[in-house]
């Protein structure tokens, strides 16, 4: 959980049931140092922490006696959801913090960062085994050597508040361990600052995050500052992955809780030509059926990716971990990232087990739609920037809209829930709106709960005729025109292909995104021509079947 400095409002708005949450401290922290074997004047929260940011209530006795992952998730929740989403706040759940411990292996020694800390989720694991690794130590040393290992960031004074006590809970029977003169004040590991700043000093051995996700407006400044990471629009994650690689020494661990979506997305190839040059990704696990995972509803695929700062570029293990109900972790290989200077290209990686012989074949292959001489256009028309031209009559200057709802794999034809919004009059700077020509046409958004991603139809000449001669297609359908008129691959295979559970599949292997973008349409790995022009002589029954079998 992270707030940035930029969003000119770096602490949440507190509710009743924020205060409650921070109000729960005092009488947790008795009931932990109470076990600690600490005497009663000494079970007092005031004699280890800093003070509080807020006045603290009377908090909740079930919060009194919660996990320390239980305090940070409520804390979360009770912001308001305006607040969550604004900030990209979401706390790390237990099982995702111990599963990337699980994934950083062969860690060096040193210092342990995070830079978008919240309550130190992420921070927890590695400090418990840290303490229990230190009991032969004196008192003194061992929190002295935990203060110089651990350190983590965030804007939230109240939730680095929390943190600093759920941290320093498991310090307690150290604390205790010391003599009563000797007992100060506790060293907080986590502390109010801004995770993106540049600071001088010495890097970390390993920086663990779970940034926030979503897309900020940035100033001229900021964008030169991050330019080598950024294409178009800046994701907040995306930053901070950015700035972990510079704060991790050579040799060093990145272990990061991200979406996927930086796996093939248009707007990370950048980030992904940064990463693959200083940082190689090591280790990647899928997040997969997530429901419940997250308290506050992220909805994100998710994965868990360790980077090494400057290995050599070797294979990825890729593993899928299942986490609704029990926690199940499948192996999806080890397959190779792109080499050679194109690893700003999508990273084909699997996503199930099913996936691990498909993403191996399809890795040798070498033609795209490109090198058939197709190319992809997002649709033109933005409805809402033309409501005035827009009707549900047709005149004799309107031309149909072509919306995503009237393309299916069986017919492009239009459909009634679109009628209200079928006309448009086009203006003279409208002309180049115009598709007058037969295209293949793929749907460019879907949902999360759609049982497939490529939906693909071919508005050949006949079809074109039926809607007028000329259509606009809506920036909700991709539009693919072969730049040849006797190319080796055919509109009709190209359709079968896109409609294909194969290449569903595959596509799901390029992105975790919904969306179905130009990009990675482009980005996608089809047959030789050899295979192509004879796929050409089949009847359309037999071509899912050769599809299936050629990919595997």
């Amino acid at each position: 959980m992270h707030r940035l400095a930029t969003l000119n409002d770096p602490v949440p708005q507190l509710t009743d049931e924020t205060r409650a949450v921070l109000g729960s401290i005092p009488a947790w922290w008795a009931g932990r140092a109470q076990r600690a074997g600490l005497p009663s004047p000494w079970r007092d929260w005031r004699r280890a922490l800093p003070a509080a940011p807020v006045e603290l209530i009377r908090g909740t006795d079930a919060l009194a006696r919660a996990s320390a992952y239980d305090l940070g998730c409520a804390y979360t929740t009770s912001l308001l959801s305006t607040d969550r989403l604004q900030h990209g706040c979401h706390y790390t759940p237990q099982v995702l913090a111990q599963a990337l411990w699980k994934e950083l292996r062969n860690v060096p020694s040193g210092r342990t960062e995070d830079p978008a800390a919240g309550a130190g989720a992420l921070l927890l694991p590695a400090m418990r085994r840290r303490v229990r690794g230190l009991r032969s130590q004196s008192p003194q040393k061992a929190l002295t050597t935990i203060a110089n290992e651990f350190v983590g960031s965030d804007l939230d004074p109240c939730a680095v508040w929390l943190g600093n006590a759920i941290l320093a809970a498991e310090l307690l029977p150290i604390w205790a361990a010391l003599p009563q003169a000797e007992r100060e004040p506790l060293r907080p590991i986590l502390h109010v600052r801004d995770g993106l700043e540049v600071r001088a000093g010495s890097l970390n051995a390993v920086t663990v995050l779970n940034p926030p996700y979503g897309r900020v407006r940035l100033d001229d400044a900021a964008r030169q500052r991050w330019q080598h990471a950024l294409y178009g629009h800046a994701n907040l994650y995306a930053l901070f992955l950015a700035a972990a690689i510079e704060r991790t020494a050579p040799g060093g661990l990145v272990g990061a809780v991200i979406p996927t979506s930086f796996l093939g997305g248009a707007y990370y190839q950048r980030l992904r030509a940064l990463l693959a040059e200083r940082a190689p990704l090591e280790r990647l696990l899928v997040v997969g059926e997530r429901s419940g995972v997250f308290a506050n509803g992220v909805q994100q695929e998710t994965c868990l990716a360790v980077f090494r700062r400057a290995s050599t570029h070797g294979r990825v293990i890729c593993a899928r971990q299942t986490v609704n109900g029990t926690v199940h972790r499948e192996s999806l290989g080890r397959p190779r990232l792109p080499l050679n200077g194109y690893g700003h290209r999508p990273w084909l990686l699997p996503r199930s087990p099913e996936d691990r012989l498909l993403v191996r074949r399809a890795g040798r292959l070498t033609a795209t739609l490109a090198s058939y001489h197709w190319r992809v256009n997002t649709g033109p028309l933005v409805w809402n920037r033309h409501k005035p031209q827009i009707s549900h009559e047709r005149s004799a200057a309107a031309v149909p809209i072509l919306w995503a709802a009237d393309v299916s794999p069986e017919r492009v034809a239009p459909a009634p829930a679109r009628d209200a919004q079928r006309w448009i009059v086009l203006q003279a700077r409208d002309d180049f709106m115009r598709l007058a020509e037969p295209a293949v046409l793929v749907q460019r958004t879907t949902t999360p709960e759609q049982p497939r991603r490529l939906i693909a139809g071919y508005l050949d000449a006949h079809t074109l005729e039926r809607w007028g001669g000329v259509v606009v297609a809506e920036n909700h359908v991709n539009v693919l025109r072969c730049t040849r008129s006797q190319g080796s691959l055919t509109p009709r295979v190209l359709v079968a292909l896109l409609n294909s559970n194969t290449l569903d599949r595959l596509y799901r292997c390029l992105t975790g995104s919904v969306a179905v973008s130009a990009y990675e349409l482009q980005a996608l790995p089809f047959p030789p021509k050899a295979t192509l022009h004879a796929w050409d002589r089949l009847a359309d029954e037999q071509l899912a079947a050769v599809i299936e079998r050629f990919y595997g």
